[in-house]
């Protein structure tokens, strides 16, 4: 009968510890994007980063080469995307973020300065332009997600999906 009793105190001092061990396990759970399972963080990092690509697919939208405040907006959306986008980036991979954003020849802000300098708006060229150099950043940015190449295709091809990326840079110039 006594060891009973003693299993049975046993028993009610581990169920606390087991309950608190659940919910610990629980509140830190491994989160799914694109059908990938990747951690809380990169998840929040995931959605930090399509919060930034919305902002700069929106003032890109609006752009119009004789209103400089629209160009403004893309400029300021371009470099925060960097900023938000380039942690947890290994440093090459942040250079080449900046170059697709803001330092290269072909990147989208300084495609959009040479349209709003010259008063050209958008055409074709430079709205696939802008969509390539979107593309390769929005890769960048599903690298430091996760290791495996498959995965990073499936985080990339959701994030076009919501950001509806594709159809808002076919948008581009449209208000010319």
């Amino acid at each position: 009968m006594k060891e009973v009793d003693d299993m049975k105190k046993k028993i009610y001092w581990l169920f606390p510890f087991l309950i608190i061990g659940l919910l610990l396990t629980g509140c830190n759970r491994n989160k799914v994007y694109g059908t990938v399972v990747i951690s809380s963080e990169k998840y929040s990092q995931v959605q930090t980063d399509k919060k930034y690509l919305n902002q700069l697919l929106g003032a890109l939208e609006k752009f119009d080469s004789e209103k400089p405040k629209t160009a403004d907006k893309i400029y300021t959306s371009v470099d925060e995307l960097n900023k938000q986008a380039s942690k947890g980036m290994s440093k090459q991979d942040k250079q080449q973020l900046k170059g697709v954003l803001i330092s290269n020849d072909k990147s989208i802000k300084r495609q959009v300065k040479k349209a709003y300098e010259k008063y050209y708006g958008f055409d074709d060229d430079l709205s696939g332009t802008i969509g390539i150099e979107f593309h390769k950043a929005v890769n960048l940015m599903a690298k430091p997600i996760t290791k495996q190449k498959a995965n990073r295709e499936k985080v990339y091809n959701q994030l076009i999906k919501d950001t509806k990326a594709q159809q808002k840079l076919n948008n581009v110039g449209t208000n010319q």
